[in-house]
């Protein structure tokens, strides 16, 4: 992220992946997996 807004606190440092999972998806799919995942 290179914006102006502060970051205060890091809950977790990922890779510059793209991810899934917890919340996260690819079009509606992934959203519902338990842990984070990074598509390959």
């Amino acid at each position: 992220y290179k914006g102006s807004i502060k970051i205060d606190y890091i809950g977790k440092t990922i890779p510059n992946d793209f991810i899934v999972g917890y919340g996260l998806d690819y079009n509606g799919i992934g959203r519902n997996l338990a842990d984070i995942y990074t598509l390959v």
